[in-house]
């Protein structure tokens, strides 16, 4: 750290992610919740055709995929925002909605980036614990905030809130409502549909997991277009690529791809689940493309990490105070799932 850093930050300040090992042989990665099964194959031939127009900006609002995303959505494209992924789009929240001191709401435990962004935005970081259940606590909705966030489902636990429970424990909450569906598409249903009941709510989605785009880097918000006006407001010039807007308009229109990625996951899914806890592990009931798991006694979360780090498999441990006990692991294909049982207690 320089000593020209804002001092506010700390020493210690920043987002960790997973790990990406340099020496791809051999590795198995089920820690960053990645897609079990590349890309349709109109991602790449797509890409390579919009390369040959990088002399020129992209379109600053993403089109013609903002369009493409819309139509699918049932919306006007003025109701949609499209980023440099749905990390962007969070950015763009925080930059819209909260002036330093104000308070910025949201469950805990969830996604690690919301204390980096609070601190980064010189804003008030209030975390409400989560029930066992996953389920908001009844006062959530009545704690003070510009702005405030769900992820649903949530991560790294991967417990899914219902579309018409979160419109009972969200009713009346102040500010702007995030609702950041990464996962969403592993799960039962979206809270799309309730958008036009509730001006004040914006949805969040990618195409990172479910499509297998996390090179290219593509997330976007789905609300009342005068929300959707302010994220515009303070986003970067030309947040999306070419190469990135030709890739996630050939992804969306292979569907049959993307339903057999969601099908892979959930059925990898249910036989890590049922094996772990035939074994005597602890899983949370998950809908997301990861379980959330404690291992049975005399074994450890940070154990398990180092044993399956040794067979070159790589899982997702937090040293945070709550989550120490579980390990998060991906879901791969059939192959992943083989070889991950083979080498877990």
């Amino acid at each position: 750290m320089s000593r020209f850093r804002r001092a506010s930050l700390g020493d210690e300040f920043g987002y960790v992610p997973g790990e990406q090992p340099s020496d791809v042989d051999g590795w198995l990665k089920l820690n960053t919740n990645e897609s079990p099964l590349a890309p349709s194959t109109r991602v790449a031939s797509a890409v390579a055709e919009a390369a040959t127009g990088l002399a020129r900006y992209p379109s600053p609002r993403a089109e013609p995929l903002r369009s493409v995303l819309a139509q699918r959505h049932g919306v006007s494209p003025e109701q949609v925002f499209v980023a440099n992924g749905a990390d962007q789009v969070l950015d763009c929240c925080y930059r819209a909605y909260a002036e330093p001191g104000d308070a910025v709401v949201h469950p805990s435990p969830t996604y690690s980036l919301f204390p980096v962004l609070a601190r980064l935005f010189s804003v008030r970081d209030v975390a409400v614990p989560l029930n066992a259940d996953g389920s908001l606590q009844r006062d959530f909705a009545a704690q003070p905030g510009s702005l405030r966030f769900v992820v649903n489902p949530n991560s790294p636990t991967g417990q899914w809130i219902t579309p018409g429970d979160l419109e009972h424990d969200l009713d009346d909450a102040s500010g702007v409502v995030v609702i950041d569906e990464a996962y969403c598409d592993f799960a039962p249903e979206s809270s799309l549909s309730r958008l036009a009941s509730h001006p004040n709510w914006l949805v969040v989605r990618t195409l990172s997991k479910s499509h297998a785009l996390a090179g290219l880097r593509v997330g976007y918000a789905v609300g009342a277009a005068d929300l959707v006006a302010d994220l515009e407001s303070v986003k970067d010039s030309y947040p999306v690529d070419r190469c990135a807007i030709a890739g996630a308009i050939a992804a969306l229109e292979d569907v049959e791809h993307h339903h057999r990625l969601v099908e892979t996951v959930c059925v990898q899914r249910e036989r890590v689940t049922a094996a772990l806890r035939e074994r005597g592990w602890d899983v949370l009931p998950s809908q997301a493309n990861f379980v959330f798991a404690r291992p049975p006694a005399p074994h450890s979360a940070s154990a398990i990490l180092d044993s399956l780090r040794t067979q070159r498999i790589l899982v997702r441990h937090f040293a945070t105070r709550g989550l120490e006990e579980r390990v998060r692991i991906t879901m791969g294909d059939t192959t992943a799932t083989d070889r991950l049982l083979a080498a877990l207690p």
